[in-house]
């Protein structure tokens, strides 16, 4: 797998020829796993939902779309709800008219003479206009593409259509990281929302956090989740999904029929999904979706400070010609079990492949999921040579770690019946935070030697950095992780990039003049020369537009320019050096949760300004 893998494969081996007694446990690397292979309410936010006594004379907003007066009820104070009406929306406290998104640019609705189609609204004259260029509108395209054509069972992937035309898709690809870049969508929406009040991202983050809610519940282990799940029965194109051969797909009975679920689950997943739930929970207006937020991050929380005595292990080596495995057992904490992916009831490490026993990166980690900021803590309790293990800091799995301790302090904050859960997480926060924050100031990125290999471990780190940095900051970490871990150890690496993902964090995070002016501006200019969708893998060749950097091959010396760049699946997670596109299928087509994350975050944080003023989506 990755630096401690290799380390660990190095301690079994000496471990054997020294006693013959193996042993050791899974080390992933820093934050570089990419594995291939209902809640109630609390009345938060404005869906505030409580029904119960007031004050009479009191308004607030029980959704988007309602208001409410509190009122004298049969000689009680009670809450009165009322619809807003069309093109009215609860803002602050009661209805009012606004122009906000109502729907996604181009979609239709109904069929025959009752089709209607949303179109582009200009409050300033009352009618119906034709979208400007500019990046408000590239964002409301990428949008509506990626609703109708990328979502495999509300989840996000890419796909494949029949023909370069674009019509009729024919597979759904990349599901494998469905999860994480699910996860940005949600983010992503709920910025929309938290900037604009759109009642259409309002409800998108709600219809979003559901399927986030059901990649945990698939999987019947708390803590846990799927990479993605779908029906096994019904749309063809996911049905096509499942693959009865491949050992990390479930089938199971779920949502009342035959489906499916893809586990394995690697770390990226939690970072793209726990950076959605913690702005969604502020984005929402639904106490239910809230209390599934709730639920989701308080039981991810119990799982990781839960202190697991004497888990049975079993590391599978090969030395001496042959394969040998040994049954040993840990203690662990910050893990998550998963039961059925055990073997024999053990979580199985296995370190290389059959086919190449010493590649360390094909190594694998079944029954489990760790985020461990330290490797150390497991690896020395191997017997005879446990003392000799040194320390193997993980800055990527503490800054996750914290996220996710973060997000459930967050969303117990003040709300009833949650104090106990509350009580302990902040007590392990207190406990561990010293350790943690020791670990992410040692956050380094090691490839760029190695012509920027795993540039995608970088998005995986700034995931969980945004959602600590952009929630209240309960856990006391945020001025040390903005400015010891953002500012002194991370933006070194991606200064110059043009990645509007990474510079936009850093601006609107990080310590006054971490990001000039000039370069906010150029990071804006060099984002609205995305791509307008389809987003697809079209032939890309910049030899000769760019300088050639002679130690890397088919890479750029300076970082190429958004409006050239190969098509990727997720633009900021890869490098900004190549040159030439080595796959080419034009029929195949990315989804645009890139441009979207880039373009919100800059809304919200006012690095991007409305270029579309005064305009709605609204049905015609």
């Amino acid at each position: 797998m990755l630096r401690a893998m290799r380390i660990l494969g190095l301690l079994v081996l000496a471990l054997v020829v020294s006693c013959s007694f193996p042993g050791g446990a899974d080390g992933d690397g820093d934050g570089d796993d990419r594995g291939d292979g209902g809640g109630g309410g609390d009345g938060g936010g404005d869906g505030g939902g409580d029904d119960g006594p007031c004050v009479v004379g009191a308004r607030s907003c029980a959704g988007i779309g309602v208001e409410r007066e509190c009122q004298d009820v049969g000689g009680e104070p009670r809450w009165v709800e009322a619809a807003c009406g069309e093109h009215s929306y609860c803002l602050d406290d009661r209805c009012v008219a606004a122009c906000l998104d109502e729907c996604a640019l181009g979609e239709t609705r109904g069929s025959g003479s009752s089709t209607e189609r949303c179109e582009l609204y200009a409050a300033a004259t009352g009618t119906f206009v034709t979208p400007p260029a500019g990046g408000h509108t590239l964002a409301r395209r990428h949008l509506a593409w990626l609703r109708g054509r990328h979502l495999a069972n509300g989840y996000v992937a890419n796909t494949l259509f029949t023909t370069a035309g674009h019509q009729t898709p024919l597979a759904y690809t990349g599901t494998v990281d469905a999860a994480e870049w699910t996860g940005v969508y949600l983010a992503a929406e709920s910025l929309r929302a938290l900037a604009t009040r759109s009642p259409d991202a309002i409800r998108n983050v709600e219809a979003i956090t559901e399927r986030i809610y059901q990649l945990f519940d698939i999987t019947g282990a708390p803590g846990y989740m799927a990479r993605i799940w779908a029906p096994r029965d019904g749309d063809p194109l996911l049905a096509a999904l499942y693959d009865p051969q491949d050992w990390s797909h479930f089938a199971v009975s779920y949502g009342g029929g035959r489906a499916f679920s893809h586990a394995w689950t690697s770390r990226d997943m939690y970072a793209g999904v726990a950076l959605g739930l913690a702005l969604a929970y502020d984005a929402s207006t639904s106490a239910a979706h809230r209390g599934r937020i709730r639920e989701v991050a308080l039981v991810l929380a119990r799982e990781l400070v839960v202190a697991r005595q004497a888990v049975p292990v079993r590391v599978r080596y090969h030395a001496f010609g042959g394969w040998q495995q040994a049954d040993l057992t840990f203690d662990m904490q910050h893990t998550i079990l998963v039961p059925n992916e055990m073997v024999d009831g053990r979580v199985f490490i296995q370190i290389g492949s059959e086919a190449s026993p010493s590649d360390y990166n094909a190594s694998e980690l079944r029954g489990a999921r760790e985020f461990l900021p330290d490797m150390q803590t497991v690896l020395r309790q191997t017997p005879i040579i446990g003392g000799l293990v040194p320390s193997i800091p993980r800055p990527g799995s503490a800054l996750m770690l914290a996220s996710f301790m973060a997000l459930a302090l967050h969303v117990t904050d003040g709300v009833p019946g949650t104090e106990a859960d509350r009580a302990l997480i902040r007590a392990h926060v207190d406990a561990g935070k010293a350790g943690w924050l020791a670990i992410m100031r040692q956050y380094a990125y090691h490839n760029a030697e190695e012509c920027w290999t795993q540039y995608f471990g970088l998005t995986i780190a700034h995931h969980p950095v945004y959602a600590l940095l952009h929630l209240p900051d309960h856990t006391g970490l945020a001025a040390a992780v903005r400015d010891d871990v953002l500012a002194a150890r991370m933006r070194s690496f991606v200064a110059g990039h043009h990645n509007a993902y990474f510079d936009f964090i850093a601006a609107a995070k990080g310590p006054p003049g971490l990001v000039s002016a000039p370069t906010v501006a150029e990071t804006r200019s060099q984002l609205l020369g995305f791509v307008a969708p389809p987003k697809a893998a079209v032939a890309v060749d910049n030899r000769g537009a760019y300088p050639a950097n002679p130690s890397c091959a088919g890479q750029a010396s300076t970082a190429v320019a958004v409006r050239d760049r190969v098509p990727m699946d997720f633009l900021w997670q890869h490098h900004p050096f190549r040159l030439v596109n080595q796959f080419v299928d034009p029929r195949h087509v990315y989804p645009g949760a890139d441009y979207l994350i880039g373009y919100w975050m800059g809304r919200l944080n006012d690095l991007v300004p409305d270029d579309a003023p005064g305009t709605c989506t609204r049905w015609r």
